[in-house]
């Protein structure tokens, strides 16, 4: 959830030709696919005017900049206005993120949907957004509020527990010595992951991980320099786990640049690590179909302005409101070069928001 700048030009390449070629089994498709909702909920069309504001954490990577084209592609397709599209800049800055959701109100918007840049600390601005009687939508990732009206997210818990697995398979009946970068401090999602995936590796036989500290940025950047120091530390790990995809790569850098056969498991889709799954570098990378969740956001927006069913929404997850999690896939060398990226996780490489803004 924090790709940053730092990619070779080699790996681009190499990760547009992979892309093309997932594309072309596509048979071109992007969004005009009939299952672009993966059978969740039928698509509806909005009955009465209704005007969406939308306030995310960042761009730097395809899960945050799919929501963005999701809200946006869908919102054109079911009658719906995107009246405003806001970046916070990065986990955190929630002070910025406060003043863009004040701001929603001057818009006249009937619909907030919040990715909020901080797990806690937001229950006062998002009550003052239901005291206007405007529906909020938590995005992506969880907030720890009450003054939401339901969440279009992730099984965070799932996804670690899922990367967990896949080492264990991996791995078989020999132990091995697992490397994790845990993710930044007051990240909920993050937190999630690493509990869940430390609870299935401790149900593993012959698994043993090693945790770095919690904390710093989520970039190419900080996972190389961690995932290299604790590389020198621990001479007989054999996997890295990181919680998303641009710590993931940088764990990859530093095990290339040790000459170590390390394997990495990771989360989210970017088209720059598709070639690393098809090396075998990356183990497995969950799929976190950023598209699909800004399309969700946008068909449950309706049917809960419309007052009609809202299927698959559970409220016994733990949140403080209802919540829809997307499936997510395990995506590895059986399946990279056929899932469907450009449908559910990669938007189109030329799509901006700044139309929109």
């Amino acid at each position: 959830m924090g790709l940053a700048s730092g990619i070779s030009r080699r790996h681009r390449r190499a990760a547009v030709t992979a892309l093309g070629a997932a594309l072309a089994l596509l048979g071109g498709a992007r969004a005009d696919t009939p299952d672009r909702l993966r059978g969740i909920v039928v698509p509806v069309t909005a009955k009465k005017t209704l005007r969406i504001g939308v306030t995310i954490v960042h761009l730097n990577d395809d899960f945050w900049k799919g929501i963005a084209y999701g809200i946006a592609d869908e919102a054109k397709r079911s009658g719906v206005t995107v009246e405003q599209i806001d970046v916070a800049g990065g986990y955190g800055n929630v002070t910025q993120q406060f003043s863009q959701i004040q701001t929603m109100k001057t818009l006249g918007i009937d619909v907030a949907v919040v990715g909020p840049a901080a797990y806690d600390g937001y229950n006062a601005v998002l009550g003052s957004l239901k005291q206007s009687g405007i529906m909020v939508i938590a995005a992506g990732i969880p907030v720890n509020s009450r003054n939401v009206d339901f969440g279009i997210t992730q099984d965070d818990k799932a996804i670690g527990a899922s990367l967990a697995d896949a080492i264990c398979r991996d791995k078989g009946d020999k132990p091995a010595t697992v490397l994790a970068l845990p993710g930044p401090a007051g990240a909920e999602w993050a937190h999630l992951r690493y509990v869940g995936f430390t609870e299935a590796a401790g149900r593993c036989a012959g698994m043993r991980v090693t945790s770095g500290p919690v904390g710093g940025a989520t970039d190419i950047g900080y996972g190389l320099s961690q995932a290299s120091d604790m590389l020198l530390k621990t001479p007989d790990a054999a996997y890295i786990y990181t919680p998303e995809t641009a710590l993931g790569m940088g764990a990859v850098q530093a095990a290339r640049r040790q000459n170590r056969t390390v394997k990495v498991v990771t989360s989210t889709v970017v088209a720059e690590a598709i070639p690393m799954v098809k090396n075998g570098r990356i183990l497995a990378m969950e799929s976190e179909p950023g598209i699909l969740i800004g399309r969700l956001i946008v068909q449950y927006a309706i049917r809960k302005a419309d007052g009609v069913l809202m299927p698959n929404m559970t409220t016994s997850s733990g949140s403080p409101y209802p919540v829809l999690d997307v499936p997510n896939i395990l995506i590895t060398q059986q399946n990279v070069a056929g899932y469907p990226y450009a449908l559910y996780d990669v938007p189109p490489e030329d799509w901006s928001i700044k139309a929109l803004q």
